[in-house]
């Protein structure tokens, strides 16, 4: 499956039957997001067998868990923009479904006299000479809170998963999420298992475990190779098209999402990413190299793509389109 999430010039140039190359259509496995005024345009005229109907963020942060669901069923059965898919995108899951950052506690230990601050999580042995700090891992807190934004869309997804859909499977099937630059890159760079600790081994990032869940359950995982800079798009740099296709999927499987649901959206931004092969082309050629550059990177490539607002670089990205999926 792959997704034309970009505007309508963009849409022409990528299913112009005339070439260079084969064109996309929904026989690729090609679908249009909504909205996408024009449709696919699809040679037999079936566009609303291609569409993508959406939610955004903002659409359920004030939803309880039930609320989110039969708003999501809705759309599925009745979308704005007439589509037989059913399909629904969440745009975006970005920091507003993060659990917070993890805090560090501290507690005061006296010893033959001397008051000493030490991690909470943390022991004083007392020795002959002295004492001896006995370090112990980190407790995550606070827990993860279950009115959380991240929390209740897993809940959420729980009961979609235990609704079937009409046309086979159930509805968080149907649901397919678009990861913001801010939740792909915190995963990548991000160490120890749940993926919040600095090369320092401390707490210094949200994590994310609210949410998990209802990223293991969609139908589609689709992760926003950019960064956004005033409006405009940034790529990412070639370390973090090396680490996120890595730290992401692997962290997701271990609340048992399937990697053959993930897939890349690649922007029109122009700027070269910052320590990409020398002569790789243009922006656009060069994240593709990029995404080929590791084993999970390419694992990741083989399950269809996005093209996000591929402007100027349209032709680039159909190129590479076709040479991927000849």
């Amino acid at each position: 499956m792959s997704i034309l999430y970009t505007e309508q010039a963009d849409v022409a140039l990528l299913t112009d039957p005339s070439g260079p190359g084969p064109a996309l259509v929904g026989d690729r496995g090609v679908f249009r997001q909504d909205p996408g005024y024009g449709g696919m345009l699809d040679p037999h005229g079936r566009d609303a067998d291609f569409r993508v109907s959406k939610l955004s963020d903002h659409d359920l942060e004030d939803l309880s868990p039930e609320e989110m669901a039969e708003l999501i069923i809705s759309r599925s059965d009745n979308p704005e923009v007439p589509n037989t898919t059913g399909i629904v995108a969440i745009d975006e899951v970005g920091n507003s479904f993060n659990d917070g950052r993890v805090k560090k506690l501290f507690k005061w230990v006296t010893v033959r006299g001397k008051r000493y601050r030490i991690a909470a999580h943390n022991d004083i042995k007392v020795t002959r000479n002295g004492w001896k700090l006995i370090r112990r891992p980190s407790p995550l807190v606070p827990s993860v809170d279950r009115d959380s934004l991240g929390s209740r869309f897993s809940v959420a997804m729980t009961l979609l998963a235990r609704t079937p859909h009409p046309a086979g499977g159930n509805y968080a099937d149907r649901v397919h999420l678009y990861i913001a630059p801010a939740f792909g890159s915190s995963i990548a760079v991000g160490r120890g298992p749940h993926r919040h600790l600095g090369p320092d081994g401390k707490a210094h990032r949200a994590t994310w475990r609210g949410v998990m869940p209802a990223v293991a359950r969609a139908g589609g995982v689709w992760l926003q190779m950019y960064h956004y800079d005033g409006g405009s798009t940034k790529t990412m740099s070639a370390m973090l098209w090396r680490k996120l296709p890595t730290g992401f999927v692997n962290y997701a499987k271990r609340f048992r999402a399937d990697p053959d649901r993930f897939h890349f959206v690649f922007s029109g931004a122009t700027d070269i990413p910052k320590g990409a092969k020398r002569g790789c082309g243009n922006a656009m050629a060069c994240q593709w190299d990029l995404a080929r550059s590791t084993r999970a990177g390419r694992a990741v490539l083989s399950n269809g793509v996005a093209a996000y607002r591929t402007g100027e670089l349209s032709a680039t990205w159909r190129a590479e389109f076709n040479r991927t999926f000849s």
